[in-house]
């Protein structure tokens, strides 16, 4: 088996970690609560920050799959009534699918790697010594191209943000339906660019421990590098 199809399988195997994270984070209600009492402004829509709980989580469980639609109760009422205008909606739709495909990826990109792996192991049972080696070389470079990005889009976000945010969304959507107005649609008053900025931040926390995997793997693979080395030395 040639290294290229090695990496291929540690990228699809890491690349199912970034999903569950971001997935995870995307559906996270008490972090939606916590960026929106910092960030967000909705007094002028009539939407005190007492309610910004229920939002999020109306938000939250429906991108996560457990609701039909945005919901909040009515603070007179009580009533069920829709939080959102149908044109922001319509966004959250289409971040639903997104969502919904980073869950998919999750799972059929981890799957997929560790029943991959498995087989392999299984069937090379006098080469497995060098298996392993390939493994952790293809993980090494996976982790190294993923790196590369990270560290492009990183410096991206810290020098331009705002073109990083507009690019971003300019190539995950096919449509216009997330150019809202602050001033009249209440999602984007409760997700301005400040709110993105530090949610993105946190992602990026979230993120550190398959770091850690990735750097760990590159170590691990320049040091199975340095011992093969000195071990053929005369």
């Amino acid at each position: 088996m040639k290294k290229t199809p090695y990496v291929f399988l540690a990228l699809m195997a890491l690349l199912s970690l970034l999903c569950s994270v971001a997935a995870s984070c995307v559906t996270n209600e008490n972090l939606m609560q916590q960026g929106f009492l910092q960030f967000s402004d909705t007094r002028h829509l009539n939407v005190p920050p007492t309610r910004y709980a229920d939002y999020a989580r109306a938000i939250t469980r429906y991108l996560d799959g457990k609701a039909e639609r945005i919901q909040v109760a009515d603070p007179a009422s009580g009533e069920m009534s829709d939080a959102l205008s149908e044109k922001e909606t319509a966004h959250l739709r289409d971040v639903k699918s997104i969502v919904t495909a980073l869950k998919w990826a999750r799972w059929l990109g981890g799957g997929g790697a560790v029943l991959t792996i498995g087989i392999l192991y299984l069937l090379r049972k006098d080469d497995r010594p060098r298996l392993l080696s390939s493994l952790v070389r293809g993980f090494a470079l996976a982790s190294l191209i993923l790196l590369a990005a990270a560290t492009g889009l990183a410096v991206w976000g810290a020098v331009n943000f705002n073109g990083l945010f507009w690019t971003f969304h300019q190539v995950i959507f096919t449509n216009s339906m997330w150019q809202l107005n602050p001033r009249t649609d209440l999602l984007m008053a409760l997700m301005p660019l400040s709110f993105s900025g530090w949610y993105a931040g946190e992602l990026c926390k979230a993120l550190l421990p398959v770091l850690g995997v990735m750097l760990l793997v590159i170590f691990t693979w320049i040091h199975i590098g340095k011992t093969q080395k000195e071990t053929k030395k005369p």
